[in-house]
């Protein structure tokens, strides 16, 4: 990778994803949301700042800055909070602009596209996650994960373009602000209140920000073509396990309402991924345990909300 373009480069991957990729002296060019802060990239030399639009990917091709540009990841996804995954229109709309910036990636002589795809993706199989798993989605957004996954991969085949889709568990660390378990459950107990959860019986994958963004960089450098790569931390334990872990580093006298809220069905979705063609095709290995990456976000809340 010499010259890399990042769309969607103003969220929370987006911009560790930025940075890195600047650090190891590779250019980027930077599409970041429209009126979004992309103050981060201030310090960043390397790095070119060019708003976007989703609506508009035709007009990128006159952009000065992408031409040369051999890698793109595509890091931009609407609808990603719970209010909005079973939207229909905003679903469908995420479709349709995958296989644009497909093609758009073919005009413009891109050869490498990695697409950011979802564990949620396999919600409904309750199996180890590898390359090969057969998708369940359970709700519109993962649907429409699938969708431009298959879609893509057609067209990427057609085009001689290599596609890789990876497979990103559920991630964590400074930075991260939406309402997800981690940070509800950080936020809470630094307030010395009682975080309310169900059971939390499910297997699960966690991943710090760091970790997940050398896993994108292997790929984007050493992954295969046409490859589909589970992104996770290798390790899984029962949700409650890491609640009680964080609910130890704040203060282990505070309560945890494990068991307030009932299970919304039967079954218990786990999210378990097999990492080890990552790690035999890149090289990847996680560097941080959960115990180290969530005193570093537990820190990185204390400080914002002081």
């Amino acid at each position: 990778m010499k010259k890399v373009i990042v769309v969607g480069a103003n969220g929370f991957l987006g911009r560790g994803l930025c940075k890195k990729l600047a650090s190891k002296g590779i250019a980027v060019v930077a599409f970041v949301a429209k009126g979004g802060d992309y103050s981060f990239a201030k310090s960043l030399h390397n790095v070119n700042c060019i708003e976007f639009d989703l609506s508009r990917i035709v007009d990128w091709d006159g952009i000065e800055e992408i031409k040369g540009a051999d890698t793109m990841f595509y890091m931009a996804w609407a609808g990603v909070s719970s209010t909005y995954k079973n939207q229909v229109e905003i679903q469908v709309s995420n479709i349709l602009y995958g296989i644009q910036v497909m093609e758009f990636a073919h005009r413009n002589g891109i050869s490498r596209v990695i697409f950011p795809g979802s564990a949620s993706e396999y919600a409904c199989g309750n199996e180890v996650i590898n390359g090969r798993s057969i998708p369940s989605p359970s709700d519109l957004y993962s649907a429409s994960k699938v969708a431009t996954k298959f879609l893509c991969q057609t067209y990427a085949r057609q085009n001689g373009i290599s596609l890789i889709w990876a497979v990103i568990t559920s991630i964590y660390g400074p930075g991260r602000n939406d309402e997800n378990l981690i940070t509800y459950c950080i936020k809470t107990l630094l307030k010395g209140e009682k975080p309310s959860f169900t059971g939390l019986e499910q297997q699960w994958d966690y991943l710090y920000i760091d970790d997940l963004i050398d896993a994108l960089v292997a790929v984007g450098e050493k992954g295969i073509g046409g490859k589909t790569y589970p992104i996770g931390s290798g390790e899984n334990k029962q949700i409650v396990e890491y609640v009680k872990i964080i609910r130890d580093m704040i203060d282990p006298a505070l309560p945890l309402g494990i068991g307030d809220i009932p299970y919304k069905n039967k079954t218990i979705d786990n999210q378990i991924l097999d990492i080890s063609e990552l790690n035999e095709d890149t090289g990847f290995t996680a560097r941080y345990s959960f115990e180290s990456g969530i005193k570093l976000t537990i820190d990185y809340y204390k400080n914002a909300i002081k």
